[in-house]
């Protein structure tokens, strides 16, 4: 690979010291880290050190207690997740906050870090905890899909490029002044998915991707040194090549960084189609009945009971996950035991949506009534209608997240025709949730049959003309299945398009008896068809 630097400046140092080159071009990049480093000390001579060590940046610490009373401000539930998280990341940064202040004086030499394995199905929250605990903290948090990452050596960003893109999110004006934050300040990197990097259940043999970048994960935590730059880059493969020439073999400082004050936490669903880490973990614990427990009872198998499997149903088996399980399920012994904390989260109920819509400081709710006041309309929802959508949120079984979609889903129509009209209130009702075309045509004094002929006009270019039996018979199939008149109109008129293949143009009545037959146009078209043949045919025989 080529690196192009500026010739004429290079040439100029070679002529002007007499040396080749290669040496010209080692010193001017030398001369440029050491220029920065130059500038730096002399703000600080003139100006003092910046507080704290770092660019205008006050790094506290807080209790463990301090921060879940802010995480529940913003996540409902998962105490065990929010308690156990906020004692990680407490005595973390508390941690070198000591060693920064006393360097001396440490009894210590490598404190045990409190990497977290947290498991639970998609949407409960495992992210955006970790977002909120980085805003809380202020320090560098670099949140990755372990999905996007390969193990070093394949092709895409390896496991190191994680630590490169945390040094990028440090304060600083350089890279070595960013480097230097991480290394006293410390930094968070949340891995989800990572689950996705496990062995396959039933595999022989090794998983050689998934158990490589496993590997490569577990160095990092294990405080391995990291290439500031990617070995790869130009930059570094000609100041290797520099290096290489000049006898040079321990790296320059400042080129490396140690991974020992990140603190690491491993997300993931832990779900399987075939055996997932709680169909592990129940197996396991079945395994144990019949036996004696620590209390010398024992539990009989054999008899089971509604009541009981009932509530298993809504038994969260993530909770009861040892070391033993999270190996079976594909993760290396070495990882799982560099995280010593492991908590879970719990499916998110209807109750929890309801709650996380009307209790937190970011609701959702609270997001939209804000979109909806920079056209100068004031938004509110009933009771009834905030349990209509997490009713539909629940059963979309992808946790918080499905909050969004159910409520653009019904809000788009609204969104799109209200602004800039003479409408400055909205209230959403069940109602208005549950049917909000019809509830919106009928707030701009517009019927759904003329909405629905003025989009099937701009779909086929043909003007419907519904007969009032047709409209009527539209009307009574609605509300038998619960439908928005809009939408049992393209259901019913589904096959219509049919029409514009068939080269009608102008206006087309729609009767009951068209409306009330779902293959009446399938019909037509194939009736049409056989007469076009006939008449080719016709042609064809003169």
């Amino acid at each position: 690979m080529k690196v192009e630097v500026s010739k004429e400046n290079v040439e100029r140092i070679a002529k002007d010291h007499h040396c080749s080159l290669d040496d010209a071009a080692r010193a001017h990049l030398t001369a440029q880290e050491e220029s920065a480093r130059a500038y730096k000390e002399t703000l600080a001579s003139l100006l003092g050190r910046p507080k704290d060590g770092g660019p205008g940046v006050q790094i506290k610490t807080f209790t463990p207690r301090e921060i879940k009373k802010h995480l529940d401000k913003f996540i409902i539930g998962q105490e065990d997740y929010k308690k156990r998280l906020s004692i990680a990341a407490a005595y973390h940064f508390a941690m070198l906050k000591r060693l920064r202040e006393n360097g001396s004086e440490k009894k210590i030499n490598r404190f045990r870090k409190k990497n977290t394995i947290i498991a639970g199905p998609s949407g409960s929250g495992k992210t955006y905890c970790v977002e909120v605990l980085a805003d809380l903290l202020q320090v560098p948090t670099n949140i990755v899909d372990a999905t996007d990452y390969t193990e070093a050596g394949y092709v895409g960003k390896n496991a190191e490029d994680m630590v490169r893109e945390l040094i990028d999110m440090a304060p600083g004006e350089t890279k070595a002044d960013r480097t230097n934050f991480i290394s006293r300040f410390g930094g968070l990197i949340f891995i989800d998915e990572m689950d996705k990097k496990a062995k396959e259940s039933g595999l022989i043999g090794h998983d050689i991707s998934r158990e490589g970048f496993q590997r490569a994960v577990l160095k990092l935590i294990e405080r391995k040194h990291v290439p500031v730059e990617n070995p790869y880059s130009p930059i570094s493969m000609l100041q290797e090549g520099l290096d290489q020439r000049s006898g040079k073999k321990t790296p320059r400082k400042g080129t490396m960084i140690n991974t020992e004050n990140i603190l690491f936490i491993l997300g993931g669903s832990f779900q399987r189609l075939n055996e997932g880490l709680e169909s592990i973990v129940k197996k396991r614990l079945a395994a144990g009945e019949g036996r004696s427990k620590e209390d010398g009872s024992i539990t009989v198998l054999g008899f089971s009971s509604t009541e009981k499997k009932e509530k298993e149903k809504y038994k969260n088996y993530f909770k009861e996950a040892n070391s033993e399980d999270f190996i079976r399920f594909g993760m290396i012994p070495e990882l799982v035991g560099r995280a010593p904390i492991k908590t879970y989260v719990n499916p998110l109920s209807k109750n929890d949506l309801i709650r996380i819509m009307t209790e937190t400081e970011d609701s959702i709710l609270d997001q939209y009534k804000f979109e909806f006041s920079l056209f100068g309309i004031k938004v509110e929802f009933t009771p009834e209608a905030i349990e209509y959508i997490a009713e539909k949120a629940e059963n979309q079984k992808t946790g918080a997240r499905a909050l969004v979609s159910v409520m653009e889903n019904f809000l788009t129509e609204f969104q799109y025709e209200i602004p800039g009209t003479n409408f400055k209130e909205l209230l959403f009702t069940r109602e208005v949730c549950e049917r909000p075309k019809d509830a919106i045509l009928e707030m701009l004094e517009k019927s759904p049959f003329v909405d629905y002929v003025e989009f099937f006009k701009t779909e086929c270019g043909i003007n419907l003309i519904m007969e009032p039996e047709a409209q009527a018979f539209a009307e009574e199939y609605a509300r038998k299945n619960n439908l928005q008149v809009f939408e049992a109109l393209k259901k019913l008129l589904g096959s219509a398009s049919a029409l514009n293949y068939m080269n009608v143009k102008g206006d087309f009545t729609i009767t009951r008896e068209m409306i009330e037959d779902p293959r009446y146009f399938d019909k037509l078209y194939v009736k049409w068809h056989e007469g076009q043949i006939a008449a080719e045919k016709h042609v064809a025989h003169g």
